[in-house]
């Protein structure tokens, strides 16, 4: 009888342990986007992007080791590169946090507001502000969410 409860808690942990995987996935599905908190302090636009007030900053933060980063890279830069001036696109290794100081503050301070919490997590600054959007994505969806960070919308924006 000691052998067949010792297996029936084998299978209730594990089957524990397997719905708490697709309840994590499920929320990784179902809630990619973080909006900054109203008021919160957004970084500053850089001096190359503050003539341009319909410019959105991008910070693509990845890892090599991440099949979804290497899954969600080209779409990134595709439609960074359909926007053209209207997008500015920084990509973040972090691989390079140990060897860059300034990666590292980058990573650390999107980590301690909640903004960063998986690879790949993609960052826009823009006219409505900072948001961003985690997990693998495909082209349109990160043009959708690329379209809603500006309070003129683009030609890409017209055309999806």
């Amino acid at each position: 009888m000691k052998k067949s409860t010792m297996a029936l808690d084998r299978v209730l942990a594990a089957l524990t342990i397997i719905l708490a995987l697709v309840v994590m996935l499920m929320l990784l599905l179902h809630y990619p986007q973080y909006q900054a908190p109203a008021g919160s302090a957004a970084r500053p636009p850089t001096p190359a992007n503050a003539a341009l007030p319909q410019q959105v900053q991008l910070d693509y933060l990845y890892a090599d080791w991440c099949s979804y980063c290497t899954l969600t890279h080209p779409a990134v830069v595709s439609v960074a590169m359909r926007f053209g001036p209207a997008v500015s696109l920084n990509e973040y290794n972090e691989a390079l946090r140990t060897s860059d100081p300034q990666v590292a503050s980058l990573y650390a301070d999107y980590k301690k507001r909640g903004v960063f919490t998986l690879f790949p997590t993609i960052v826009a600054h823009g006219p409505r502000g900072e948001s961003a959007l985690g997990g693998m994505q495909t082209e349109d969806n990160i043009q959708k969410w690329l379209c809603a960070q500006y309070t003129q919308a683009p030609a890409p924006c017209k055309t999806s």
